[in-house]
């Protein structure tokens, strides 16, 4: 009928806008075309989930929103992104309520790779959480344990996490650990074009820099950062 034609055209745009880029884009006709399984596909991303892409915050965090707690479960995935946009969007409160209902769903489904990375995703999110709250000890416990449950392959989450063990060595004054954290966390978001990580690592080398009295290094660093 008329709407599985409608439905049939967004879903070939979706699949066109995607195939060249352009996610959000595509996201929207997924919506469109209510084809949950590919909305969920381009919410998570193939390297870079795609609430960190410019312009999708707030249209992926109003569609989290309108989701029934029943989709959320099915797909704990679901809530850790919700968890994180909750996180980006500076609203606090609501962040571990919804890392929680992820590892209440996750007991419910089988244990798989995807699954595990998950575990270790749920920590990752804490351990950023816990950055906003200059929690040192909290940041390195959940920052290990998600570099322990982790897939080697998510490099997004895994150079976030490393980026906040530096932060963390760098307010107990651990400027050896936290430089290393901090340069293998550059090294990693330069390759995979994670910007966030890239400029937080920089400014974390030049504040080291700094603390060494190492002024006309550390200005350098500082002019990189502004380059990004």
């Amino acid at each position: 009928g008329e709407r599985g034609g409608a439905a049939e055209l967004h879903n070939r745009a979706s699949l066109w806008f995607e195939a060249n880029g352009m996610e959000l884009d595509a996201f929207h006709h997924a919506l469109a075309a209510h084809d949950m399984a590919h909305v969920v596909r381009l919410v998570e991303g193939e390297v870079m989930p795609l609430l960190f892409q410019p312009g999708a915050f707030i249209p992926v965090l109003n569609w989290l929103a309108s989701l029934p707690a029943a989709e959320l479960d099915a797909r704990p995935s679901l809530w850790v992104i919700y968890a994180s946009a909750l996180m980006f969007a500076g609203q606090l409160a609501g962040v571990e309520q919804k890392l929680q209902a992820a590892e209440a769903a996750l007991q419910a489904s089988e244990s798989d790779e995807k699954s595990r990375d998950l575990v270790g995703h749920i920590a990752a999110t804490r351990a950023a959480l816990a950055v906003s709250q200059y929690d040192v000890e909290t940041i390195i416990a959940q920052s290990r344990r998600a570099l322990v449950y982790l897939h080697p392959d998510n490099l997004p989450v895994r150079t976030s996490t490393i980026w906040a063990l530096g932060f963390a060595y760098q307010l107990q004054g651990n400027r050896a650990e936290a430089s290393q954290a901090y340069t293998q966390a550059l090294t990693i978001s330069e390759k995979i074009g994670h910007t966030i990580i890239t400029v937080l690592s920089i400014i974390g080398l030049g504040n080291l820099q700094e603390g060494e009295n190492q002024l006309f290094l550390a200005e350098e660093t500082y002019r990189r950062a502004l380059q990004w």
